[in-house]
């Protein structure tokens, strides 16, 4: 298993996921074809759960995304919580900026969808 690692762009996020637990997103997700995009996370995830670590740590800092893309970013965030498991401590850690109380809302709505509590962060500026 491999790391992955997707440069952003001007639509997609930063993702850089390390086969030792931990995961990072961060940028816009206004993608108009989802599928190729996310099909690298969710085989990734997959691959991921047949080597999975002790502790896995998931970093996310959208800035915007759109409606497609949060419908997939919801069933990724579903996805990542089934990891936690009696010998996998699993933490995810929501990024936002505190001015921004949209994605403040969406990072408590994809929390009680996935079913795992997310660890709200305060981000003062995005970088």
């Amino acid at each position: 298993m491999t790391d992955l690692f997707i440069t952003a762009s001007a639509n997609s996020p930063f993702v850089h996921f390390r086969k030792t637990g931990e995961m990072e997103m961060s940028g816009k997700i206004i993608l108009d074809h989802n599928a190729e995009f996310w099909s690298q996370l969710f085989s990734w995830i997959d691959d991921y759960k047949n080597v999975l670590t002790s502790k896995t740590t998931v970093n996310l800092q959208i800035d915007y995304l759109n409606t497609s893309s949060l419908k997939e970013l919801n069933k990724f965030l579903i996805l990542i919580a089934s990891l936690k498991s009696e010998n996998s401590e699993l933490n995810i850690f929501w990024h936002y900026n505190e001015s921004d109380i949209y994605m403040k809302e969406i990072g408590f709505e994809l929390s009680k969808q996935s079913g795992f509590n997310f660890q709200m962060k305060i981000v003062k500026e995005f970088v």
